[in-house]
């Protein structure tokens, strides 16, 4: 670890926080990563995984998100072709024809390569599709990740450009003297900072209440389902009004799906077995396709469901960085937060993610 720039602490050893403390390191930053646990078991573990614009309902929003598709790719090249990505593309069709042709023309407007294809189209692309709908929509610079395996190729090239890793560790509070940020508590003992990045998901805001400051980010539970195939089903992601669904491995599906409670019949596996029962209905070759594992993630919402990235005007020193979907975001994050915190320059595409936006 070099002494260049702020002693900085990274909090959370999730995709987000990995990809700030890769992009922190690389740059010559003093930095430490602390995670009470490892990627197996946080939110990003229990992530679809898809990486989109497409779900950016606002302008900005999706050329946020559109930037942070081209940042995979540069970083992609960083890691001399390390990370484990799939861009097949995604298929999108919503309840009617007439919301999907709204969508995808407003955001082809806009610049974003999607257009619409028709059934038979669809069909070329997804052969194993029985019913394929009328009309979709096709994103085809979109695609997925393995999230687990990019976090840890993440970390693994944080600890080699010079980052500290401590996890599984616990901090046990953040320590501000006159209003700024100056040590993060760790078993008993201080870690000095001049910044602390709070990259915690869900479990930012336990982070910062003691500090005062309330961040207003929510535990928005999702279904994840994976199943085994014999034989690839889906070529492209899939994401249409019951379901979004895609491969990720010759023998491995995995399925999202809303979480409605944990009742017997909108219980988890419940869930999993109306999905394998869509799947089995809507795809040609699905007869054996069996039931592997379902788990709930709770995924990090903003309560305006715009991501909370930037220093907090409460606190010196407290950078923030929550959000959903960090999956699609975290490599634009990263470099975008090592540019704030290093050169003190705030990156315009972060505009409409400020944290003062909450302020009274």
């Amino acid at each position: 670890m070099t002494d260049s720039g702020p002693k900085t602490i990274v909090i959370g050893g999730g995709i987000v926080g990995a990809s700030i403390a890769y992009h922190l390191a690389r740059r010559g930053a003093a930095v430490t990563l602390i995670d009470g646990n490892d990627p197996q078991q946080g939110a990003t573990a229990r992530s679809f995984a898809w990486i989109n614009a497409w779900s950016g309902r606002t302008m900005p929003y999706m050329r946020l998100r559109h930037h942070a598709i081209g940042e995979y790719h540069r970083l992609q090249q960083e890691l001399n072709g390390a990370l484990p990505l799939k861009w097949n593309g995604t298929l999108i069709w919503k309840a009617g024809p007439a919301e999907t042709e709204k969508r995808a023309r407003r955001l082809a407007k806009a610049g974003y390569d999607v257009r619409l294809v028709d059934g038979g189209e669809i069909a070329r692309m997804e052969p194993n599709l029985k019913n394929p709908p009328a009309v979709a929509a096709y994103a085809a610079n979109e695609g997925a990740a393995e999230p687990v395996e990019t976090t840890r190729i993440l970390l693994r090239a944080a600890r080699q450009a010079g980052a500290e890793i401590l996890a599984p560790q616990t901090v046990e509070a953040l320590v501000a003297t006159n209003g700024r940020i100056s040590a993060v508590r760790v078993a008993g003992a201080l870690l000095e900072a001049d910044v602390v990045v709070a990259a915690a998901g869900t479990g930012t805001n336990t982070l910062t209440r003691e500090l005062g400051l309330s961040v207003p980010v929510e535990a928005s539970p999702a279904i994840i389902a994976r199943f085994r195939t014999d034989t690839p089903l889906a070529r492209s992601v899939i994401i249409h009004p019951s379901m979004e669904i895609r491969q990720v491995s010759e023998h491995e599906l995995l399925a999202a799906a809303a979480y409605i409670d944990d009742s017997g019949q909108n219980g988890p596996n419940a869930v999993a077995n109306r999905i394998l029962a869509a799947i089995e209905n809507d795809f040609l070759r699905a007869r054996d396709v069996r039931f592997d594992n379902v788990e709930v993630g709770w995924r990090p919402i903003p309560s305006d469901g715009l991501p909370i990235v930037g220093f907090a005007g409460q606190i010196e020193g407290l950078y923030l960085a929550v959000m959903h979907s960090g999956i699609t975001l975290a490599p634009a994050i990263g470099r975008f937060a090592a540019v704030e915190i290093l050169d003190r320059i705030e990156v315009g595409l972060l505009d409409i993610c400020r944290p003062g936006r909450f302020d009274d």
